[in-house]
């Protein structure tokens, strides 16, 4: 049990304790009563103050005094602000709690940097991209603990924050293999002084490669767009060319600064925009895609004809887009123009070839009779007249020969020979008292080239007589020969490299655009008397040279017509003697041909000119008689055979079967039509030489005594 610590005092300790016990209690009366008037003297003050009549003495008591001690207002003033600011620490401490869930719930990275770019603060998702060990990052340099100081002081955000005080940002940032986009934000206290810079880092790392695919895709596409062969193009409803790929412009021959921006049909041929725009509207309504075939015009005025195929976007059943890709096809369209051409060429080429291989027997014998009448008719007016009818004669030849131009037995007989030298004899003597000059303009070494002289020679003559009657009053022919090597810009449909021009200007009327697409058509012509052969015949003839006939022509600036010919690979032979007159010989001679008008002026012929003659109808009494000639040992030595034996056994067949009995034999091949290509290759088929039908003295008989005196 406690003991009470007053029971071990004295009688006059207590005394002496009571006394000042009674002492203090007084003091602190006479400091109540002190208090009291004190406070009354401030409420009467304070009354007064505000303007009141000071109270009595017995008004207020003491207690309500000491409530209206300032003193006591003010310890319960400081209660009540100690109560509110514990609830407001309570709303802080909840308000902060709610501020670091929202920091750390942020998807991206923050930090907060004081001024000397220590981190002081950062989040959650900064833990992740950046902050390996938390316990060592609050007090670090940013530079340090982000980056690892790879970003260069002029490139810090940090820095220029705090130098610029502003808001900063940059758009791509690279840090450890990935890329950010970063805010900084400088934090200012009430004076102004900065005190903080927040750093905001979105990770774009993937947007990044979503934009380099795209751009990857865009390349692609951009590649695949401009380097297309067909001319693509975008554009908008009203006909506005949004976008066209290197092809069109190329095709077209414009720049992509003089496309911009304008209209699709400023581009069209006038011919076809009516029909353009019709289809235009057409799809712009119904939205279904079509196909087209239209010309554009290109800038130097070329005519393009395309197909085209051409499709609208549509974006809640409205328009906003047409897209189109269109084939040049011009040249196709040439091709297939030329194509048309040889077809009709062919068509009457197998009319003109029986034609021309009748006739041409009918001419043998006519003018082989003429040829003997000339021998024997003594000088006078006898002699005169066969010669007149020889020329009309070969006038008929000359006809012949341009029909068997349209026949396939109408294939060239080819040597290799000069143009120029062609050209000059033609030239002079068509135009042997005309009243139009020519010019003869030639570049450099001219190549030889293979040529059928005769063939190439009437179409030098038809397209010289063309220029000579289109200027009726006289004018000047140029005639320019250069060579040409084709490249792939030449839009002629020529098949190989190096060739020889021959371009023939005059200076007449010109020909009609509406005329160009025909004038090589056979039987057209804008001549009131003529038979529209000419020029046909010369297109034939150089196409089976493997050459091109070309035409350029504009009303009243005269007309060129250009010749293409494949240069030769072979020299001009140097070595070029004329034949006799009457190159007589001697041999044995079998002639078959199943005309026997033919043959008998074929026998006569060779007779004069000194060689035994024996005639057959046909192979199978050729073979037989060649025959009875080698058993009786007395061969012949030279064969002509005729080609071609309607019902019967012809040339081609028979040689093969000489050549069985007599491998030496010597052929030549006659004929004026075959649909084989004998008569330019007959070495292929076995023969050894050729002759024309009809015959002429000089030809047949140089070509037989030549063959006969050959060795072997």
């Amino acid at each position: 049990m406690a003991v009470d610590k007053y029971n071990t005092l004295s009688i006059e300790a207590l005394q002496e304790r009571l006394l000042l016990a009674d002492e203090e209690n007084r003091r602190l009366e006479e400091k109540h009563s002190e208090s009291t008037r004190y406070i009354r003297d401030r409420v009467d003050q304070l009354l007064r103050v505000i303007g009141t009549i000071p109270l009595k003495p017995d008004e207020l008591d003491d207690e309500t005094l000491i409530e209206l001690d300032p003193i006591g207002i003010i310890s319960d003033t400081f209660v009540r602000i100690l109560e509110h600011q514990k609830e407001t620490n309570l709303n802080l401490e909840t308000a902060k709690n709610d501020i670091e869930a929202i920091f750390n719930s942020v998807g991206e990275g923050i930090q907060v940097l004081n001024t000397r770019g220590e981190i002081i603060a950062y989040n959650k998702k900064m833990r992740n991209l950046f902050i390996v060990d938390e316990q060592e990052v609050l007090g670090k340099l940013c530079s340090e603990t982000v980056c690892g100081r790879e970003t260069l002081a002029k490139n810090c955000l940090f820095r220029m924050v705090r130098d610029g005080k502003k808001s900063m940002r940059i758009r791509s940032w690279q840090c450890r293999d990935r890329f950010y986009e970063i805010i900084g934000t400088p934090v200012f206290d009430n004076d102004g002084v900065l005190q903080r810079v927040v750093i905001l880092y979105l990770d774009i790392t993937r947007r990044k490669k979503y934009e380099k695919a795209l751009r990857d895709s865009e390349d692609r596409f951009r590649d695949l767009f401009e380097n297309a062969t067909d001319m693509l193009q975008s554009i908008d409803p009203d006909g506005k060319i949004l976008l066209v790929n290197k092809a069109w412009r190329e095709t077209l021959e414009y720049t992509e600064e003089e496309v911009d921006g304008r209209n699709i049909f400023d581009f069209l041929h006038p011919d076809f925009k009516v029909d353009c725009m019709n289809n235009f509207k057409q799809i712009l309504r119904d939205g279904r895609e079509f196909t087209c075939q239209t010309v554009f015009l290109s800038k130097t005025g070329k005519e393009i004809h395309v197909d085209g195929r051409i499709n609208c976007r549509l974006i809640d059943g409205k328009p906003v887009v047409l897209r189109s890709l269109y084939r040049d096809v011009t040249e196709k369209l040439k091709m297939e123009e030329e194509l048309r051409r040889t077809q009709k060429l062919e068509s009457i080429g197998i009319l003109a070839g029986g034609i021309a291989h009748d006739f041409n027997n009918l001419l043998t014998g006519i003018l082989g009779n003429i040829l003997l009448a000339q021998l024997k008719a003594p000088e006078g007016d006898l002699a005169q007249l066969l010669k007149n009818t020889e020329n009309a004669a070969h006038r008929a030849q000359e006809l012949t020969r341009q029909l068997l131009t349209f026949s396939k037995g109408g294939a060239p007989v080819k040597e290799t020979a000069s143009v120029i030298d062609i050209v000059k004899e033609v030239v002079s003597f068509t135009l042997s008292g005309s009243n139009t000059k020519w010019i003869l303009e030639t570049e450099g070494t001219i190549s030889p080239v293979d040529v059928d002289t005769g063939q190439f020679s009437q179409v030098i003559e038809n397209l010289i007589i063309n220029s000579d009657q289109s200027m009726p009053d006289g004018g000047v022919i140029t005639i320019r020969i250069h060579n040409y090597t084709r490249d792939e810009q030449s839009p002629e449909p020529l098949a190989g490299c190096r060739y020889v021009k021959i371009d023939i200007h005059d200076q007449g009327v010109g020909i009609a655009e509406k005329y160009l697409p025909r004038i090589f058509d056979p039987y057209f012509t804008t001549k009131k008397s003529g038979s529209g052969l000419g020029l046909a015949t010369a297109y034939s003839t150089i196409r089976r040279h493997k050459g091109l006939l070309t035409v350029y022509s504009e009303p009243g600036q005269g007309t060129t017509m250009s010749i293409y010919l494949p240069a030769s690979k072979g020299e001009l032979p140097t070595d070029q003697t004329a034949a006799p007159e009457m190159p007589r010989g001697s041999g044995k001679i079998l002639i078959m041909d199943d005309d026997e008008v033919v043959r008998q002026v074929g026998t006569k012929m060779l007779n004069l000119l000194g060689y035994e003659v024996v005639e057959s109808r046909d192979g199978e009494e050729a073979l037989e008689k060649y025959r009875q000639a080698l058993q009786s040992r007395t061969p012949f030595d030279l064969v002509i055979l005729d080609l071609t034996v309607p019902g019967g056994m012809g040339g081609k067949e028979t040689i093969a079967g000489l050549r069985e009995m007599d491998p030496e034999v010597k052929a030549i091949v006659s004929s004026g039509y075959s649909h084989d290509p004998i008569m330019a290759d007959f070495r292929n088929y076995g023969f050894s030489g050729v002759i024309p039908k009809p015959y002429s003295f000089e030809k047949l008989g140089s070509t037989v005594r030549s063959l006969i005196s050959s060795k072997g």
